[in-house]
């Protein structure tokens, strides 16, 4: 059954359109990436630099796997600058209900 992956962002002030603009340049590769079902980013209504992607993995360790690959090709390193804090990441089993 596939996984579900929410992870949370909080950008440092400001720094949410240079966020959004990243994961736009980026999702077209997430997206063909090896077990990604899908993929989207929300930003929090009252926080706007809150923000939550939401993906659907084969399984967990396809989304590890991914994330391997953001860490090594400089992804992360772009993403750091941006962020308050480190992002929050979980990890959900669907059900059939």
């Amino acid at each position: 059954m596939s996984c579900l992956v929410i992870v949370e962002f909080l950008c440092k002030e400001g720094r949410s359109p240079e966020f959004i603009d990243m994961c736009r340049r980026n999702y077209p590769v997430t997206r063909s990436y090896d077990g990604c079902n899908y993929v989207f980013l929300s930003v929090d209504k009252e926080n706007e630099n809150s923000l939550i992607m939401v993906e659907e993995w084969e399984s967990r360790a396809h989304h590890q796997n991914y994330v391997a690959f953001r860490e090594n090709d400089g992804t992360a390193d772009f993403m750091e600058p941006l962020l308050a804090d480190s992002p929050k990441v979980r990890y959900f089993d669907k059900t059939d209900a």
